[in-house]
């Protein structure tokens, strides 16, 4: 693949969540942009305008590849016209919505911290799909002492027993039907972009659009079921 790679961070986080995995692909030699914007305050539109702004000194014409994690991705889906993109790495992306931000966003003192984004995240985003090739990574990692939020919903039961999920998103939430490539990996939702399989796998993608044999085709994701998914892919 060819481009600069865009490095969008989630809900309530900034540009230093995505440090780590940054410099690892600066390593690679490729060009990045680690794009900090206000999450927590405004909505996603708002946030993807944000965005829009600070890479508005990009010409029109040149090649952009994003790497996302959790809400970054849906800015990324709200900005799939506005650039030259050439495809994408979304960690852990609410694609159709989280139960876990529906829920959560009931709670008042979570809904004021946590602003407008969260509630939309609640529901299904209307934003044209994912620039392909789209490689889609997912946390299995359940409720972890690193994401406090997925103990609320491991006791408040959002998830299903067998469910393959992040602590935050699951794998039916995060899957779009305009992947090209599925992989899973032992990681919680918060430190997903700092986890060795992630990293490896990113950088898979960037070589050359897809994961590799740590790939899982997505229509294999939706024909199966939750339990058969973990038996057919393993972490990066």
């Amino acid at each position: 693949m060819d481009g600069t790679v865009i490095l969008l961070h989630g809900l309530g986080r900034t540009s230093r969540s995505m440090a780590r995995l940054e410099r690892h692909i600066a390593a690679a030699g490729w060009e990045t942009r680690n794009v900090d914007y206000e999450s927590r305050r405004v909505s996603v539109r708002d946030a993807a305008e944000s965005v829009s702004t600070q890479l508005g000194d990009l010409r029109v014409e040149q090649p952009l590849i994003a790497v996302t994690h959790s809400l970054g991705g849906i800015i990324l889906r709200a900005l799939r016209s506005r650039f030259n993109w050439q495809g994408c790495a979304m960690m852990a992306p609410p694609n159709h919505g989280s139960e876990m931000a529906s829920w959560t966003s009931g709670i008042a003192p979570i809904r004021w911290l946590m602003g407008p984004a969260l509630i939309e995240l609640g529901s299904e985003p209307s934003w044209p799909s994912p620039p392909k090739p789209c490689g889609i990574i997912v946390g299995t990692a359940k409720a972890t002492l690193d994401n406090p939020p997925s103990w609320l919903g491991w006791i408040r039961g959002v998830f299903d027993q067998d469910e393959v999920h992040d602590g935050t998103v699951s794998l039916r939430e995060a899957v779009h039907a305009g992947a090209t490539d599925v992989a899973m990996v032992e990681a919680s939702h918060t430190r997903i972009m700092d986890h060795a399989d992630t990293v490896a796998l990113v950088l898979k993608f960037l070589e050359t659009g897809g994961f590799g044999t740590a790939g899982m085709d997505p229509a294999e994701v939706e024909m199966r079921s939750v339990a058969d998914a973990i038996g057919i892919a393993g972490d990066g």
